[in-house]
């Protein structure tokens, strides 16, 4: 469930989004409403791209396919960096937490060649912990 999410102050990605090959999750335009419920407007223009569907339990396969997906597309999402004014970016990695009390400690190693991958995009790196329902 990787995604990649940009967001632009001035420009949407909606041309972008209609153009494209790579798998788009959602585009929101500046002022949209995030939820009709609530009336709270988007505050940038935003793109979220499928980059893997590996499951929050699959932390490896994610990056693995986070790494394939910016060596398919860097050429592509460098220039939509550049040409949308993109003001951030950033891989979003979500993740079951595995702490319990009996696991008081939790690591997620990101290899070299995504740090270098992502740098050179100018990239950040998230990762969203969530509790696991056991339920």
């Amino acid at each position: 469930m990787c995604f990649l999410k940009m967001f632009s102050d001035n420009k949407s990605f909606k041309i972008f989004a209609a153009s494209t090959s790579i798998p788009i999750f959602s585009v929101f335009d500046k002022g949209e409403f995030r939820r009709k419920s609530s009336k709270e407007p988007f505050p940038h223009n935003q793109v979220s791209i499928d980059v893997s569907d590996k499951d929050f339990d699959e932390f490896k396969g994610q990056v693995s396919d986070a790494i394939s997906f910016l060596q398919t597309h860097f050429d592509e999402i460098n220039s939509l960096i550049s040409t949308n004014e993109v003001t951030d970016a950033y891989l979003d990695f979500p993740l079951y937490s595995r702490l319990t009390s009996d696991i008081v400690n939790q690591n997620d190693h990101l290899p070299k060649e995504l740090i270098v991958l992502a740098g050179k995009l100018n990239l950040g790196i998230e990762m969203s912990i969530y509790e696991l329902d056991e339920s």
